[in-house]
Order: C-alpha cells, then structure tokens, then sequence
C-alpha cells in the first residue's frame, strides 16, 4: 500500500531529470521521504582489459571526480529542505538502479522515460524499460512528451487502467488509498480491443461489441465488491494504450496508476500494454 519513505531519484543531469525534480520534492514532503539521488556512471565499451591503448587516453578518475562533484551540486537549492543522499555507481545505469533498489529498500523509484523527440516519441528509454521489468517497487514515470510538463501541484484526478486479472482488485485498493492520501477522485478504464468499432457499417459486430462491453461492466462490479469500492468505471472498445489516453484526456488526469507485476510473468504477457500506456500517457504513470 502507499507508504513512500525511500524515494530512489536516478539523475543523469538531463533536463527530463530537471523537470521530473519538482514531482519527486512534492512527493517526498507529502509522506516525508528520504531521498537516493543516484548517477550511474557508465564506462566507455573500450574501458576493458584487451584495450590498453584506448584506455590509457581515459583518465577515468578525473571522469569520476567531475562527475562525482556534478553530483554534489546538483539541484542543491532544490532539495536543501528534504532528507537527500546522493550517491554515485559505476557500470549498467538499468543493473545499478536495481541493485540500488534492493539493497537499500527504495519503496517508490520517480524517472523520466526519456523517449522525447518526433521519431523517439515512440520508443522507452531502454534504461526505464529494464528497470520497469526488473524491480518490485512501484515506479514513477514522467509524461512521454516534448513539452516540459508544468510544476506539480499534486494530484486531483487519478485514472486507474484495470484488467481482470487477479491482480486487478488489489489494484484498485492500492488507487484508491492513494487518491485518498492525495485528496484526489479516482476513476477506473478497461479497454476491450476484441470490442474495437471498424470503419463503416457493421450491425452485427456492433452488437456482439455491446455484448462484450456488458459482460465487462458487469465483471468490473465483481472485482468492485472484491476491493470493497464504488467508483466511476469507464469501459470502451479499442486498444488499451489509445484508450486509455483518450480517456485520461477528457477527464484531464494528473496521474495514471496501472498495474506492473505481471512484467514478471512468463513472457511478460501484459509488457506490451503497460509500455504502450507510459508511451502514450498524456500525464505522469505509477505502476505497482
């Protein structure tokens, strides 16, 4: 359940990591949390014994003390009111995060997915992408967008995207807490591409996708009575990712909360749905 008190910040000094500065600030003074600043410093690929040429022209120590000192400085101002340690790792950024994660009990890990640009709109950061998969905690990921996001001012409007998996109730009470820690409304989406309308007329798909969308209705009040809630559900046909930032437009989110823990199932059946909804997102994503 929601209960932050180790916020891991990974910060590779980038401007996404400045614009995501301010959501981990507010976040750690609504529940006090301590805050891991971490740079990873990621070798050169010629840094390896069987490179002695390249490696001599490296003076690895001088990189590591300038980055070192980066590190001491930076948003300093910002983060003098809130408990903060920093901390330098040399090796895979992705590996060290996790590592980080584990050993030092991060409960919340707060990065952008760096994937802005027109073509990179369309790709996670591989970094974001790995750690996504490999931690337990709930990770916080910035708006996949160009434009730099305004301050936070905490979170009104919560979506949650639920499936039905047997996952999804305790899904649904982990939302729910947390917009009540956040004094926010929180609505639930499920998406049914089975129920997805085509192009011209179709009568009888039309239907057997009202068919689907009440089945759905009717299952969503099942898993409702599970969590113990009454919240608005918003069901529609159509991919998941498309709907669920269409309906986190119209309803002006702040913040989308969906499920991760089946990254760790065999396969990772449900990967492709949460990467797509932090892609397209028009607003941050907590998955747990």
């Amino acid at each position: 359940m929601p209960n932050f008190k180790h916020i891991l910040f990974p910060v590779d000094f980038s401007q996404q990591c400045c614009n995501v500065a301010p959501y981990v600030l507010c976040m750690a003074r609504r529940y006090g949390a301590h805050v891991s600043m971490l740079h990873v410093m990621e070798l050169p690929t010629g840094a390896y014994p069987g490179w002695p040429a390249q490696a001599a022209v490296i003076d690895f120590q001088a990189m590591a003390d300038e980055r070192k000192q980066r590190l001491d400085s930076y948003l300093r101002n910002e983060f003098a009111e809130v408990a903060t340690t920093r901390v330098m790792r040399e090796g895979d950024p992705a590996h060290m995060i996790t590592d980080y994660t584990q050993k030092e009990h991060a409960d919340l890990i707060m990065m952008p997915t760096h994937g802005y640009g027109p073509f990179r709109r369309f790709l996670l950061g591989s970094v974001t992408a790995k750690v996504l998969h490999d931690v337990k905690c709930a990770v916080w990921t910035s708006a996949h967008a160009p434009e730099t996001p305004a301050p936070p001012a905490g979170y009104r409007h919560i979506l949650c995207a639920v499936d039905f998996s047997e996952k999804a109730a305790p899904l649904i009470v982990w939302a729910t807490r947390f917009a009540r820690e956040q004094g926010a409304a929180v609505k639930l989406v499920h998406a049914i591409p089975a129920a997805q309308p085509p192009d011209g007329i179709d009568i009888e798909g039309r239907k057997f996708r009202a068919y689907l969308i009440d089945v759905s209705k009717e299952e969503l009040v099942r898993v409702q009575q599970e969590a113990g809630t009454n919240l608005e559900t918003i069901v529609e046909g159509g991919e998941v990712a498309p709907v669920v930032r269409r309906v986190a437009e119209e309803g002006e989110a702040d913040l989308v909360v969906v499920g991760r823990g089946v990254l760790q199932d065999f396969f990772g059946r449900m990967r492709t749905h949460v990467y797509s909804i932090i892609r397209e997102a028009p607003c941050p994503v907590i998955s747990v």
